[in-house]
């Protein structure tokens, strides 16, 4: 959802800098990039050819990416965790080597969707 939300946040700002309307601040774009949409922000900034040459945005764009890269990577492989466990279990055991203890209200639901009791 937040890859679909950049990337119609990226087009419309490319389409008011054609038509020299209000723009989307590059803050917002690194934001919604950041926050899970950097997918679809990279996507819509090869298709329309937007901001690909503006330094530091093409910098920081790429770095929200190495950053999601390295952190996905970390939650996957660290040590002593499984392939493919469940983000809830990992968060919970993040939180009790922290000293803290995971709690109904700091904890994941398992399942989300239809017939969740969560």
């Amino acid at each position: 959802m937040m890859s679909l939300l950049a990337y119609t946040a990226f087009a419309h700002d490319k389409t008011q800098a054609q038509s020299g309307g209000w723009r989307v601040p590059e803050a917002t774009l690194l934001c919604l990039a950041l926050f899970g949409g950097w997918f679809g922000a990279k996507i819509a900034q090869r298709e329309y050819r937007h901001k690909t040459r503006k330094e530091p945005f093409r910098t920081l764009l790429n770095l929200v990416g190495g950053l999601h890269a390295v952190l996905i990577a970390t939650l996957l492989f660290m040590p002593g965790q499984r392939v493919g466990e469940s983000l809830n279990e990992i968060i919970s055991e993040m939180i009790r080597q922290a000293g803290q203890t995971a709690t109904a209200e700091n904890a994941m639901p398992r399942r989300f969707g239809p017939g969740s009791s969560d």
